[in-house]
């Protein structure tokens, strides 16, 4: 498929193939994307092989609906809004959850300018990411849904995606807006699903997430959160994450997949 008919059908899939190109596009884009397609650690922990190529991208992502993480989300979409004349700039981002300390750049987002503003993008932060583009102004809160984000900036120069927690801000990740380029990502990419001490390769996680409600999963806990309760279930069985892999986000898992998950990541996490 080239990249005319993955946007055609992938806007098609979203509802969003006559939408007016303007930031209300934007904004339906991303809720509809996080709200449908899951974030999740999968393949990686499936030692799948994990390319990044556009048409990879949409069988897995879009098709096939399997979900993935923000190398494989965040391209796909910066992709399709560069094919549709949107001014795109690609970032790279340290995932630090509010720790001062080092770690390499492991995200991936898109900074879209749109009649002279610019928004950050993302569709591949999991449940604690936003639902719609966060305006790209400093110190200014933005409401979605239950949540508040802000983007701010500090001493040395790096900015910080912030959500409200607990009456204060806490930073999410930091980022630049230095120019990084896909062989970037690929080293990046590479590192996240590969490398012993990465996060996903030693986590089973799956959300999907709306203004309103966040189904997400890690390990052996599922959350699902809205503005009046958090019920948290732990799952103890096969057959339990089985059905909430293929029924609560929408993956088409074998039941001896879902299996292997729990034994490795679900059971181990019970027994500990």
């Amino acid at each position: 498929m080239n990249l005319c008919q993955i946007t055609e059908q992938y806007l098609a899939e979203l509802g969003l193939q006559n939408a007016i190109l303007d930031l209300e596009f934007l904004h339906q884009l991303q809720c509809r994307h996080v709200a449908r397609y899951s974030f999740n650690s999968i393949s990686v922990l499936l030692n799948q092989a994990m390319p990044l190529d556009v048409s990879h991208l949409f069988n897995k992502l879009i098709a096939k609906q399997n979900g993935g993480y923000c190398f494989e989300h965040n391209k796909l979409v910066f992709n399709v809004l560069q094919f549709l004349g949107f001014e795109v700039k690609l970032l790279l981002a340290k995932v630090v959850y509010n720790r001062d300390i080092d770690v390499p750049r492991t995200h991936r987002a898109t900074l879209v300018t749109y009649e002279g503003i610019h928004y950050l993008l993302d569709v591949g932060f999991g449940p604690q990411g936003a639902c719609y583009p966060i305006e790209f102004v400093l110190n200014t809160p933005q409401q979605q849904g239950n949540d508040i984000f802000q983007i701010s900036q500090h001493k040395n120069g790096e900015y910080h995606f912030q959500v409200l927690k607990n009456g204060s801000f806490f930073t999410l990740y930091t980022f630049d807006l230095n120019d990084y380029t896909e062989p970037d990502c690929d080293l990046s990419h590479f590192y996240s699903h590969k490398h012993p001490d990465a996060a996903f390769v030693n986590n089973l996680v799956v959300s999907k997430k709306t203004p309103d409600e966040i189904y997400s999963l890690r390990n052996s806990q599922y959350h699902h959160i809205t503005s009046l309760h958090t019920e948290i279930t732990t799952i103890r069985s096969e057959k339990q994450l089985h059905q909430i892999l293929n029924h609560v986000f929408g993956l088409n898992l074998d039941l001896a997949i879902s299996a292997f998950l729990y034994r490795k990541f679900a059971k181990t996490a019970v027994q500990s």
